[in-house]
């Protein structure tokens, strides 16, 4: 149901204007609210548990996040062009599970999520004048659905099989209304312990993933393969193709942004070490194992947290960006210059209070917007979102 309005106290804002405030330090212009902003989104609700996972821009220029709460339960929340809140939404108990990312179709947006029954697969369309979500489509034979990925003219849902101990890879229509193909890949042993953790943020939190190469060809997952959390490559036929398999479950791909002609930016980790590598050449058809890819080791990174990798323009020129989670609990832009192993610059963003990176995008006017997790006080995990201006991401940048 939707709640009232957050309340925010004299002290409440003073406490984050002064635990942000070096945020933007290094804009030379003087701050201007709608090309850069801070919204930290408190909660009367003072026991409640966020994990932001997703923000995607609305028709109104607004911004609409897709988060879990307290467990598995799933929050929505929008936002104006500036940051404030309009209205939020609590899903009923019956939806769970909601998996990165926001899709958008036709000017609507749409997000995966879970029956808690049943644990079958529903598509979720959100009604942005009714201020809620509605049911779309179920998929009642796709059970335990890790992430969903839009390909455009498909959209690719990773799941469990719990039945035979298989990662599962379900092609999803573009009108997100019916299952085109289905693949899958042994996983040889009962992982449904993990899985469990997993989606209901009771343990560990594993870094599943899906990507399309640029060609087409590929479909590209991070999942359970082999003993081991993998990186397998599917035909597009939803066929295995080849793997790199990780160390156990303790090692393997935490994020992969294919670049075409078998280049990817890739960022792996083996236990609490973390590596880069923007310009890496894979072998779709290949049996071999994750650390053997060579990258450059990020000692300053955590691990265990969210790593994305996406691509953005600045200034007509294109970059592979990284966003992470520093040991510090700071967030971490690393900026390479596209399909080369070059650093163009970096930014680091937060001070005081811990940060953990969750989803960002450019925006139209040339910034980014970025989804993270706040932690007030030590215990209170919140939603927040930072505005990078174009001119702080031009000046990041050599």
């Amino acid at each position: 149901m939707m709640k009232n309005n957050f309340s925010h106290t004299f002290a409440f804002n003073l406490l984050f204007l002064l635990a942000f405030w070096l945020v933007f330090l290094s804009c030379k212009k003087e701050f201007e609210p709608e090309e850069s902003f801070i919204k930290v989104y408190n909660d009367n609700n003072g026991n409640r548990n966020y994990f932001p996972l997703s923000i995607e821009r609305t028709n109104d220029n607004g911004y609409l996040t897709l988060s879990a709460y307290n467990g598995w339960k799933i929050h929505l929340l929008k936002t104006d062009a500036v940051g404030d809140m309009l209205w939020e939404f609590d899903l009923p108990s019956k939806y769970v599970n909601a998996v990165p990312n926001l899709i958008e179709r036709n000017g609507n947006l749409y997000f995966v999520c879970m029956d808690a029954v049943g644990l079958f697969t529903y598509v979720m369309q959100v009604d942005e004048n009714g201020k809620n979500a509605v049911e779309f489509q179920q998929f009642t034979d796709l059970k335990y659905p890790l992430y969903a990925a839009d390909a455009g003219d498909a959209v690719y849902i990773q799941n469990y099989i719990r039945s035979s101990f298989r990662t599962g890879i379900y092609k999803i229509s573009s009108t997100l209304d019916q299952i085109e193909n289905s693949g899958n890949v042994q996983i040889f042993t009962d992982v449904e312990d993990k899985i469990v953790d997993h989606l209901s943020y009771t343990g560990k939190r594993f870094p599943f993933f899906v990507s399309v190469t640029p060609e087409k060809d590929y479909v590209v997952l991070s999942g359970f393969n082999n003993y081991s959390f993998s990186t397998v490559f599917m035909d597009a036929n939803l066929d295995f193709s080849g793997v790199y398999n990780g160390a156990a479950f303790d090692g393997g791909m935490n994020a992969i942004l294919p670049l075409g002609a078998n280049k990817y930016s890739l960022a792996r980790f083996s236990f609490a070490n973390q590596y880069f590598n923007p310009n890496a050449t894979l072998s779709p058809t290949t049996i071999d194992i994750a650390e053997s890819i060579p990258a450059t080791g990020k000692v300053e990174i955590d691990a265990s947290s969210p790593i994305l990798i996406k691509n953005i323009s600045i200034n007509s020129s294109d970059y592979s960006v990284y966003l992470s989670t520093t040991k510090s609990n700071q967030l971490l832009l690393s900026l390479y210059e596209k399909g080369t192993s070059v650093l163009k610059g970096s930014k680091y963003l937060g001070e005081s209070v811990p940060l953990k990176a969750a989803d960002f995008h450019q925006t139209q006017d040339g910034g980014l917007i970025i989804l993270t997790r706040v932690t007030l006080m030590g215990s209170f995990n919140r939603i927040a979102t930072i505005k990078v201006k174009k001119e702080e991401l031009e000046a990041s940048v050599d």
